[in-house]
């Protein structure tokens, strides 16, 4: 039977965490005992001894601890963890078939009681990702639950600035015999190549699917402008929904290379013409030049890591906005989307309506999404909602 050290909190500090919120920040506790390391099982009390949950502890981490039950009777072990795998692959059971995709995320963090760990399938391949030291020993079980609900392969996928925060080594690699690089997957009548091995994060943006969706409805018989376009997935929506150009911008070669090579598995090439450049500096020559678009997308990289970034966020939304409305022909579509937890809806609405009323244009809302069903948000973990797009058509 596993042993927990008990760590109390200073007074007033359970609220956030006795409502549900995972976290417990290293300036939250009264005294951290020594022998805390990363890994360490810890029962959390409140300063009058009250129980709070148990977890795992990362010493050299921020967030010292990172709940994982509220019940001191439930142990914390392989088959503790194994049954949330089992729980979070339950919830998705039918999602792939419902959305005609077979790239899922299967675990998404605190979202799905698992903090810190993210793993994305692409056909029967699995991209898992540990970003929490204190979970590092369970990855072995994570993987072999995995295996045994018919993923034949799993990638592991830790590398990054997170990885050196929690004081845990980076690491790529295999950890079951070796699949197919790049995977491939589809979604819709669209077929991607995921490559986690070069790519960002697990390789592919499976939270931005929703809004591909509305980019490939919107785009018939329209020039498409994505800015941003990392590897070609909504361009490629757009050109399967019948638009006929696209300008693809990025300023990675690695992903345009990686955009070109999809567009080719999809017979679109020669409507997506993939172009490296800098979006905010690309769009000032664009107008210069007299392009017109009959839609475009804004789907920039984080503009804020931390509520410190906001007003510099803001003013290069801003910025971005005003020229693609310059860009965008009457009567077209605009998607700008966030991916900051920290860019509220607020913030979003309230810059891209500044930027409309200074247009002299008028637009409506078509829609508002947010990443997913596969990525979980839970009220009581603000940060587990994170993705913010809006959808906008000029009124004719």
């Amino acid at each position: 039977m596993p042993s927990y050290i008990r760590v109390k909190l200073k007074p007033k500090e359970e609220d956030r965490l006795l409502a549900g919120h995972p976290w417990v920040f290293a300036n939250e506790v009264e005294k951290a005992p020594k022998t805390l390391s990363a890994g360490t099982l810890v029962e959390v009390v409140t300063a009058k001894g009250l129980e709070v949950g148990r977890g795992v502890a990362n010493p050299t981490s921020k967030i010292l601890i990172r709940l994982l039950t509220r019940d001191f009777d439930q142990e914390i072990d392989e088959a503790f963890i194994a049954g949330r795998v089992l729980k979070a692959l339950g919830y998705r059971k039918e999602f792939g078939q419902k959305n005609d995709t077979d790239g899922v995320r299967l675990l998404f963090g605190e979202g799905d009681g698992l903090p810190g760990i993210i793993a994305d399938a692409f056909g029967e391949t699995v991209v898992l990702s540990c970003f929490s030291a204190g979970l590092k020993p369970f990855i072995p079980t994570i993987s072999k639950t995995f295996r045994e609900k018919g993923y034949r392969h799993v990638y592991e996928k830790s590398v990054g600035e997170v990885c050196q925060k929690e004081g845990m080594p980076e690491f790529q690699g295999w950890l079951t015999e070796p699949g197919t690089l790049p995977m491939s997957f589809t979604e819709g009548k669209a077929k991607f190549q995921a490559s986690p091995d070069r790519g960002h994060k697990t390789g592919f943006y499976l939270d931005f699917r929703e809004a591909r969706r509305w980019v490939r409805d919107l785009s018939q018989g329209k020039t498409l402008l994505d800015a941003f376009c990392y590897t070609g997935a909504s361009s490629i929506q757009a050109a399967l929904g019948g638009a006929v150009e696209v300008t693809a911008l990025d300023s990675s070669q690695t992903a345009l290379d990686e955009g070109a090579q999809n567009a080719r598995v999809n017979g679109v090439e020669n409507k997506i013409h993939f172009e490296k450049g800098d979006s905010f500096k690309v769009l000032k020559d664009l107008k210069k030049n007299g392009r017109k678009f009959g839609g475009i997308l804004l789907d920039p990289p984080p503009l804020a890591k931390s509520a410190h970034d906001l007003p510099e966020a803001r003013n290069a939304l801003k910025r971005l906005l005003g020229q693609s409305l310059d860009l965008l022909s009457f009567g077209g579509f605009l998607v700008v989307g966030t991916c900051s937890h920290h860019f509220s809806w607020t913030l979003l609405e309230g810059v891209t309506r500044e930027a409309v009323e200074e247009s002299g244009r008028s637009f409506r809302i078509l829609q508002r999404l947010t990443q997913p069903q596969d990525h979980p948000i839970v009220m009581s973990i603000p940060e587990t909602e994170y993705l913010r797009v809006l959808v906008l058509t000029e009124i004719n």
